[in-house]
């Protein structure tokens, strides 16, 4: 990066606070001056030092403004902090992984994202004050950073305008900034954030504990229960979201996203997603493909951004347009199955004596989404491998699967054997196909869309699970433990969570693209 095109800014920047100090001086809030455009326009400044008495050092911070700023210089404009991880800087957030400006731009374009981005150094704070009172980093963001971006640039300079977005170590600063102080902020955007259960603190290796979490909530130097001191419980999401505190957090927008390969942290974030639930605090929550990488985290800020902007302008956040998919080529046909009725559909070029994987969609008649509609969803990728759909209603207690089965490869060209089955199961059908995985699974893969199943079975190594649900689902609990069964046993799974209900058509839709690649990979060809 070109250190030299920011001195400019930086030198800008020096004389509008000192302007705008000297105009604000005893003005109430909406009396507050405008600063004055600078001479030169620079979007993205990242040598900002934000003088701090509490820190006795100065904070570098980095800001990126609105496309904008320069030739509309009577607007304000709604904050959005971002925070990074643990041993990363100020200038993360626009490296070559995460490239925030690229993502702003495009937001902009699509008629979103005109906010100012302040990104400012965290160094290995958490983003709270440290017990020992020797840096108080959250007093310092409080006190003296957010109000010099208010005096410094023409922000709206109201909670109801002011966001924190932060990834890791900044998912932590995101999640607790915002619930310490409801007064400045209101909306929380955590990314994979770096915190874990009592559980996994207690067992946490003596030199991890000590470095990173000892050293800010006490407890350096102790084991198992001792490490969980008064100030760690004060910070921690899990003490403080209960149902007796939960209320002082209302007026904050939550909104979780952390991805299914990450290690010990998703099973924080979604067991944490799992008390929200059960509460009955209203929040977002994410679980998409990937880990603890830049990629992720820049994959979730055009849906992050959209988030912000709605709560800026007082819209309601809802979810997007349904896509249209093109009409699937294949041939339905009905057929009586050991006396269940079925839909079957074939491939435009159906031969017979071929041998095709089967996809059985078992559901219970409660899917928004008809069989033709799902064909659709999941043949809607270029090329893409032939194979037979055959749908039924498989909720009622005793559904013959074997022999719902072993009717399906009689009548029609399908693999005898597990690795040509898999199966999408919906709602209650859940159950009955969860069930035939624990002995012998007549499947190479289970789908699992908002389904249900039965906690006290335990998968089979031999299966591959893919668990999709929504985040109002009704059967998020067994899922989430079976998600955990499957990651602490290394048995072979995904795991999403989109937003919705399972009566969503537009959520079930979702829930099928994130299966589609993986069905894709399982499907034989013979």
């Amino acid at each position: 990066m070109n250190k030299n095109k920011h001195k400019p800014m930086r030198m800008n920047l020096l004389a509008i606070l000192a302007l705008g100090l000297a105009l604000a001086g005893g003005c109430g809030e909406k009396e507050r001056a405008l600063p004055p455009a600078p001479d030169k326009f620079v979007r993205y400044a990242c040598e900002i030092g934000v003088r701090s008495e509490i820190l006795g050092q100065n904070v570098q911070t980095a800001v990126l403004l609105p496309r904008d700023y320069l030739s509309n210089p009577e607007r304000r404009y709604g904050v959005v902090y971002l925070l990074h991880g643990l041993g990363d800087t100020h200038k993360s957030w626009n490296d070559q992984w995460l490239r925030i400006e690229n993502t702003v731009a495009q937001c902009e374009a699509a008629g979103l994202g005109d906010m100012i981005y302040v990104m400012p150094s965290g160094f290995r704070s958490y983003y709270v004050n440290r017990l020992d009172g020797n840096f108080d980093y959250m007093q310092m963001f409080a006190e003296e950073l957010v109000p010099y971006v208010d005096r410094t640039y023409r922000t709206l300079a109201d909670r109801g305008h002011r966001a924190v977005v932060g990834y890791s170590m900044g998912g932590f600063g995101a999640m607790i900034l915002p619930s310490c102080h409801p007064e400045l902020f209101s909306v929380s955007v955590p990314l994979s954030m770096s915190f874990r259960t009592d559980e996994q603190y207690m067992s946490e290796p003596a030199s991890g504990w000590d470095s990173q979490w000892g050293a800010i909530f006490g407890g350096k130097g102790l084991a198992g229960e001792a490490r969980l001191t008064d100030y760690y419980k004060a910070h921690c999401p899990f003490y403080m979201f209960t149902r007796e505190n939960a209320a002082q957090y209302a007026d904050v927008a939550y909104y979780l996203d952390c991805g299914d390969d990450e290690e010990q942290l998703l099973v924080a974030n979604d067991r944490l997603h799992g008390q929200l639930r059960d509460i009955g605090f209203a929040h977002e929550y994410r679980v998409r493909n990937g880990a603890h990488t830049g990629d992720y985290w820049r994959g979730a800020m055009p849906e992050v951004l959209r988030f912000i902007d709605c709560r800026f302008n007082g819209r309601a956040f809802e979810a997007p347009a349904r896509n249209t998919y093109t009409p699937h080529k294949a041939t339905r046909r009905t057929a009586e199955l050991a006396g269940v009725q079925a839909e079957v559909f074939t491939p435009s070029d159906y031969d017979p004596q071929r041998s095709y994987t089967a996809l059985y969609l078992l559901h219970d008649g409660t899917l928004p989404l008809t069989p033709d509609e799902c064909l659709n969803v999941l043949a809607t990728t270029q090329n893409a491998k032939p194979f037979v759909l055959v749908a039924a209603d498989a909720s009622a207690a005793g559904f013959p699967l074997e022999k719902f089965i072993a009717a399906a490869e009689e009548a029609f060209a399908l693999g005898a054997d597990s690795e040509h089955r898999l199966c999408i199961a919906a709602g209650e059908a859940g159950r009955t196909a969860y069930a035939a995985t624990a002995a012998k699974s007549p499947f190479n893969a289970l789908f699992l869309l908002d389904a249900a199943s039965d906690p006290e079975t335990a998968p089979s190594p031999e299966v591959f699970y893919f668990i999709a649900l929504t985040d109002e689902g009704r059967n998020y609990g067994p899922a989430n433990r079976l998600y955990e069964t499957c990651h602490a046993q290394g048995i072979g799974f995904e795991y999403r969570v989109a937003e919705g209900t399972p009566a969503d058509a537009g959520a079930a839709e979702r829930c099928l693209e994130a299966m589609r690649p993986t069905l894709g990979e399982k499907i034989r060809i013979q």
